[in-house]
Parts: structure tokens; C-alpha cells; sequence
């Protein structure tokens, strides 16, 4: 929008300059929330991407000529809501300060970082709005709860201190004292995070919003890097996950004779069954990285991946075969299917991954994912091979997404309570929201540390 840009430095008011974009860009349309600050970047022709910054919000790179693009950098390390926040932020420096690189570091601020606060916490939060849904929650004395905003915190795609602050200062309608820095001390007793946890709430739309609009740098094709990644972070983080006591340094030497001498290897006993894994490992990633990227997809590949997870073992031919009997997985929420139905319940799987394989390029990207997502869980449940289902479909996920030409992903050991609790709740509640939202998270994750090398 030409013409907004043109004037948005004759604003003096961020709020004034907000709603006026607001209106420019939706028109006569109905606003939809959350408003995605991320596609408007977009459609005002500014590309984003996400990085590991550490001591930044953001940045916003301007264009260089009329062939350039204005470039806008988000921190990988923070929330999602604080990420829509920069988003909206770094929209503001591209309408006022075009012609300059602006830095914006965490918890330093200037005249023009206070303008682009403001400017984002109204685009996100339309006064309008705002006040629509104070009045749709609040008491008899006019007051909202702090239950209450951490719904319309939800609503509107916000972090609940932002929500908080807006509705304190701007609306004041918070009961009690809201000075700042007692109100900060209320909202970290109030713990706003674990109450989120509590009501089952989820970020998986703002996850899915930013997914989407990010489809084009979450592109992939295997390479010598993200090969060098996941044959050493990937594997040694997934063996971990199982359990296994795996030393990068000392594994190195072990892995490579196993490679080499296969069960000839003086190695290639049950004792080192770690190593063995990790190498079994190693040859499933040869086989997922491999070119050209295989054009077809099935739920029987699969079956190749387990067969490679155990191919260096003593009796290897106990991999990529079916278990013979029925099983009752420890810790586990969920009863694995009778060993009788594997392959008719199987069948049922690869029927959708046919489907939403052949019709990816019609669909949201977050679609594509999210039926990624649920095939894994419900692989994990039909629970085909007698052991290593777990690291089988993980790799399997990743198959998926490298074959539709998406960034492949892999979940750190810190990561495994999120992922299990979430894995958890599909299987008691059939609910996916947290599961969708922990892979959205590594998978963003895992493209930032991919990206390092570009």
C-alpha cells in the first residue's frame, strides 16, 4: 500500500497511524482474528525470516534500489505472540523508516521503538475491538479478570502481559493496584502460562498462521549440510530420547567400524546396543537424504526404515518385519492394535498419506503438517514393529516432509516432555492441538539451525 506509506510518517499518534492502516488494508472487509502481521508483511511486500538472534526482537533491512526487497528478521528464541508483537513492530520501521536499518534490542528502547510498540499492540489489539470484548467480560464494577484477559489475550493472538497492560492503561478496567511494576509482579503470580495449560488452550492457530506464511523459507531439499545436522545432532538427540547413554565423542569412533565391518565389527554385540542404534540410525538418514528425492510416497516405507534401524545389530533380519504378537507398551496411554490388524489398520493410513501427498500443492502447508502429525500418532498406535516404533516414525515423519519438499525436523531431548505430554493427550482426548503445536515449534526450530549455513 503505496499510499499509506507515503503518509505514515505524518502520524504523531501510533494508535491514530494503526487504526488507519487497519482500515486501508481491510476495507469493507470483516476483520478476522487474530490479525496476522505476518501476512500483511507479506502482502506490503516485505519478506521475513527467523533467525537466532540473541540480544534482538528484531531487525528491519531495508531495500536498496527499486529491484531490492525491505527484509525483516525475527528472533527464533521467543514466543510466539512476542513474535507476532515483532512482526507488527518491524511493520511499523518498514512505513516510518524506509530509508535505515533499524535494530531492536530486547529491553532497549528509543522514541521510535516506543512508536513501533505502540503502533503493534493497536494493530494487534484495535481499541474498538478491545473494548467489544471488556465489555463482553466485565463485573459489575466495570473490571475484567485476569481469566477473563487471558481469553481475549487468546482472541486477539496477544501475550497475556500485553493484553494486561492495554486493557489496564488504555481501557482501565483492571482492578487493583496497576502501577507497573506491581502490576508485573501480579502477573507473575498469576503464572499466566500455566493457566493456559490448565484450560487446554493452545497457540497451534497462531503456529499454523505463521507456518503458512512462512511456507516459501520452510522449502527444502537435502544437502551436505542438513545431512552433516541430522547424522550428528539428529541421531545423537534421538537416541537419547529413547533412554540410550550416547556420547557423541565416544560413539564416533564405535559407529564408523559398524559402518565399515558391519556384524563383522567387534562391536557388533547386544552390550553396544546404543551404538548400534546410532548407527542404524545413520543408514535411515542416508536413505531419507537420498537423491533424487523419491517422487512417491507410502506407509510401507516405513517398513525399509526399521529394517535399516536394525542393520547393524547381530541378527539384523530382525529389522522391517512385523510384530507376531500383542503387546502391552509401558507408560503408555493408549492399547496398541491387535497384531492381527496391523496391515488392514495400515492400509487405512496409507490411504490418507496417498491422498494428502498426491493434493499438497492445493493445500495449506499447516494442513500438510498437521496430517504428517496425526500420521505419526496414529503409526505410534497401530505400533507395527516388535521394537524401535518410536524412532521408526519419527524418521518416518521426516520422510514425509522431505519428500513434499519441506523442512525436515528433529525433537531434543529437552523437548521430550512437551512432545510425550502432548502424544499423551491424542491419545486420551483424540485433541491434536498441543501435539500440532509442539512439531510447528521444532519444526521452525530445527529450519533456524538449517539455516545457519545459508
Amino acid at each position: 500500500m503505496v499510499s499509506f506509506k507515503s503518509n505514515a510518517k505524518n502520524y504523531r499518534d501510533a494508535e491514530s497511524m494503526a487504526a488507519a492502516y487497519l482500515a486501508a488494508y481491510f476495507g469493507n472487509s470483516e476483520i478476522e482474528y487474530p490479525i496476522s502481521p505476518f501476512e500483511m508483511l507479506k502482502d506490503e511486500g516485505v519478506d521475513f525470516v527467523i533467525r537466532n538472534f540473541n540480544k534482538l526482537e528484531g531487525v528491519y533491512i531495508p531495500a536498496q534500489n527499486q529491484d531490492d526487497i525491505a527484509i525483516v528478521g525475527i528472533s527464533a528464541n521467543r514466543p510466539i505472540t512476542r513474535q507476532r508483537f515483532t512482526a507488527a513492530h518491524e511493520l511499523c520501521h518498514h512505513f516510518r523508516d524506509a530509508d535505515k536499518q533499524v535494530a531492536c534490542p530486547i529491553g532497549q528502547k528509543n522514541a521510535s521503538e516506543y512508536f513501533a510498540d505502540a503502533f503493534a499492540s493497536a494493530l494487534l489489539m484495535p481499541m474498538g475491538e478491545l473494548k467489544v470484548k471488556v465489555n463482553e467480560y466485565k463485573d459489575y464494577n466495570g473490571n475484567v479478570s485476569f481469566d477473563d484477559i487471558l481469553k481475549i489475550a487468546d482472541y486477539f493472538g496477544v501475550s497475556f502481559e500485553s493484553c494486561v497492560r492495554r486493557i489496564a492503561y488504555k481501557i482501565h478496567a483492571v482492578e487493583g493496584d496497576i502501577e507497573s511494576k506491581e502490576l508485573t509482579k501480579r502477573i507473575r503470580k498469576y503464572k499466566p502460562d500455566i493457566k493456559r495449560k490448565e484450560l487446554g488452550m493452545s497457540y497451534e492457530n497462531l503456529y499454523s498462521d505463521l507456518i503458512d506464511n512462512y511456507a516459501e523459507q520452510l522449502k527444502f531439499a537435502p544437502n551436505k549440510y542438513a545431512k552433516y545436522v541430522f547424522e550428528n545432532t539428529y541421531i545423537y538427540n534421538d537416541s537419547r530420547m529413547e533412554g540410550l547413554d550416547v556420547s557423541i565423542e565416544e560413539a564416533s569412533e564405535i559407529v564408523t567400524d559398524l559402518r565399515n565391518n558391519m556384524q563383522n565389527s567387534q562391536y557388533c554385540t547386544e552390550k553396544n546396543e546404543a551404538y548400534l542404534s546410532v548407527a542404524g540410525h545413520y543408514l535411515m538418514y542416508q536413505d531419507i537424504f537420498a537423491l533424487p528425492v523419491k517422487e512417491s510416497l507410502n506407509v510401507y516405507d516405513s517398513f525399509k526404515l526399521n529394517k535399516d534401524l536394525f542393520a547393524y545389530y547381530p541378527h539384523p533380519e530382525f529389522g522391517g518385519n512385523p510384530r507376531q504378537n500383542n503387546v502391552v507398551i509401558s507408560g503408555a496411554k493408549f492399547e496398541a492394535v491387535d497384531y492381527h490388524d496391523i496391515f488392514s489398520e495400515l492400509a487405512k493410513v496409507d490411504n490418507d498419506i496417498k491422498i494428502f501427498f498426491e493434493d499438497k500443492d492445493n493445500i495449506k502447508v499447516s494442513d500438510y503438517i498437521k496430517h504428517v502429525i496425526r500420521t505419526h500418532h496414529r503409526i505410534t498406535v497401530i505400533h507395527p514393529f516388535p521394537e524401535g516404533n518410536g524412532r521408526t516414525t519419527r524418521a518416518f515423519m521426516n520422510v514425509q516432509l522431505v519428500r513434499a519438499g519441506l523442512t525436515p525436523l528433529y525433537i531434543k531431548v529437552e523437548e521430550k516432555k512437551n512432545y510425550i505430554a502432548a502424544l499423551e493427550k491424542a491419545d486420551t482426548e483424540n485433541n491434536y492441538d498441543d501435539l500440532y503445536e509442539c512439531i510447528f515449534r521444532v519444526m521452525i526450530r530445527s529450519h533456524v539451525e538449517l539455516s545457519m549455513n545459508s
